[in-house]
């Protein structure tokens, strides 16, 4: 395979922006003390007016409803959200941000503005939409590619390149 494919040039851009965003989640855990994967699930229910139920949980972030139970478990002891069953249904379980977890997700936004705005400052301004449409236009492959609506080859959708010097 040629060096300069965009097939080689994708595999080893995505490899080194998943290396740099999870140092970023590393980093970002020290500073708040919080995953990001729980950061989402506050900015989740934040951008939702408060609550949600566990399933629109599960689906918003894109994992099974047991993994979203795990993630929303230490938030629930750190007392950030609090289940409850929904008004129409008991059985189903609501998921509601308490008063010091709409300030963590407040906290949480603003961060990640903080950190969307740095990352646009070095971009210039006439690149800027470019850009935005070219990461959108990927975001919506990749969802695509990993819907279980696809013929993607299974193991293609659960390994991630691995690359050297990514």
């Amino acid at each position: 395979m040629q060096l300069n494919t965009p097939t080689l040039r994708l595999a080893y851009l995505t490899s080194s922006l998943v290396r740099k965003l999870r140092l970023l989640e590393r980093q970002e855990m020290a500073c708040c003390g919080v995953p990001v994967s729980q950061a989402m699930v506050l900015q989740a229910l934040h951008k939702a007016g408060g609550s949600l139920r566990m399933g629109d949980v599960a689906t918003l972030l894109g994992v099974v409803q047991s993994t979203a139970t795990r993630l929303v478990e230490p938030l629930v002891e750190q007392e950030c959200v609090r289940r409850e069953p929904a008004p129409e249904d008991g059985r189903v379980v609501m998921i509601a941000l308490t008063p010091k977890g709409l300030r963590w997700a407040e906290d949480a936004l603003a961060s990640s503005l903080r950190w969307s705005e740095d990352v646009l400052g070095r971009i210039s301004e006439a690149r800027r939409p470019e850009v935005l449409e070219a990461l959108e236009a990927l975001v919506e492959a990749v969802d695509d590619c990993c819907s279980g609506d696809t013929s993607c080859n299974e193991s293609a959708m659960t390994c991630a390149p691995v690359l050297p010097g990514a």
